[in-house]
């Protein structure tokens, strides 16, 4: 049976840290491959003026991941109206991949919030939950739930979309916060009010 890992998020914009995760996680489990799922509405998260349209954040998750031959992109979420609920998405995966063994892969900052996703027992029932970073012995609030769920000897990568989002719109370099195709396409579409490439 392969092993499938599956890396969701708003992916506003992906960054390397999300690339980093699920490369050590590939090599590190060991995955046969891993999807990255990008949201289309994350229901944890409130709407920004400054969020990247759909069809931008895709394409910038392809870009991120176009050079590694065992790393796909999937419009699961992307193509399913509705808030993009995980329980869900792992559904429609396991229906897609009979012959996966599923493994969703959060970095530290999810992992004290898994509890109060939709549906975790069900989360927990259709995969395998693995964190980055050693970081479940942070899950105090439910020591059952972190039971559950297997820690990956990562990096702790302490990066964030906001951050970026923030140094992009105060014309701040980004360089290696993000893979160089990301950043291109970021300044060529003028995304998150950052200042175009000049030559």
């Amino acid at each position: 049976m392969q092993r499938l890992g599956i890396v969701g998020g708003t992916f506003d914009p992906i960054h390397i840290g999300h690339v980093l995760l699920a490369l050590f996680a590939l090599e590190r489990l060991p995955l046969d491959r891993v999807l990255f799922v990008p949201a289309a509405y994350p229901p944890h998260k409130e709407s920004r003026p400054d969020t990247a349209p759909v069809e931008d954040r895709w394409a910038m998750v392809r870009l991120a991941i176009e050079a590694l031959p065992h790393f796909q992109a999937s419009r699961v979420e992307l193509d399913r109206p509705g808030k993009s609920y995980t329980v869900d998405t792992l559904r429609q995966l396991r229906a897609d991949h009979p012959d996966c063994d599923l493994h969703l892969i959060i970095g530290e900052d999810n992992v004290s919030q898994l509890s109060t996703w939709y549906d975790p027992q069900g989360i927990l029932d259709l995969c395998t939950v693995v964190a980055g970073s050693r970081v479940t012995a942070d899950l105090d609030a439910d020591s059952a739930l972190a039971r559950h769920i297997v820690a990956l000897d990562s990096p702790l990568f302490q990066i964030s979309s906001t951050e970026i989002r923030q140094r992009l719109a105060d014309d701040l370099p980004v360089r290696y916060l993000l893979p160089e195709s990301v950043e291109a396409y970021i300044r060529a579409r003028r995304l998150y009010g950052a200042s175009p490439i000049t030559s």
